[in-house]
């Protein structure tokens, strides 16, 4: 069975959605110390986490081609890192301002949850069971 190209360009963005969570932690780019992390904070850390293993668990559905449980995960793990994004913009999770590169990335990952939220639910729609 081969995969449309709406599920193949969903694949696409999944991969891009890991690779930015990676490029904005302290293993990327992220350069503010843990100990001016506010409470809050760690709720973020948390939602980061969640995110990242719903994109993951996406992309092995997709591996798997249960298609439709892929697409439920990446919209709703493309929501839940809304969260960290619009937190930092409010400067609700650090003491010190957002450095200027992970600035640029917030804007470029949210731009991609975008289109990954709408490409994810074109396929949700598109692998709807069909109907007797």
């Amino acid at each position: 069975m081969k995969l449309s190209t709406s599920v193949m360009a969903l694949a696409a963005l999944l991969i891009v959605n890991v690779v930015l969570v990676f490029l904005l932690t302290p293993l990327g780019f992220e350069s503010r110390p843990s100990t001016d992390l506010k409470t809050v904070g760690y709720i973020a850390i948390g939602t980061i986490f969640a995110g990242l293993f719903l994109d993951l668990a996406s992309i092995a559905a997709l591996l798997l081609r249960r298609v439709r449980l892929a697409s439920g995960l990446a919209i709703v793990g493309s929501l839940l890192f809304f969260f960290p994004i619009v937190g930092d913009r409010t400067d609700s999770f650090f003491s010190v301002p957002i450095p200027p590169v992970i600035n640029t990335l917030e804007y470029i990952f949210a731009v991609v949850l975008l289109v990954t939220l709408f490409v994810a639910w074109k396929v949700y729609r598109e692998s709807r069971p069909s109907q007797r």
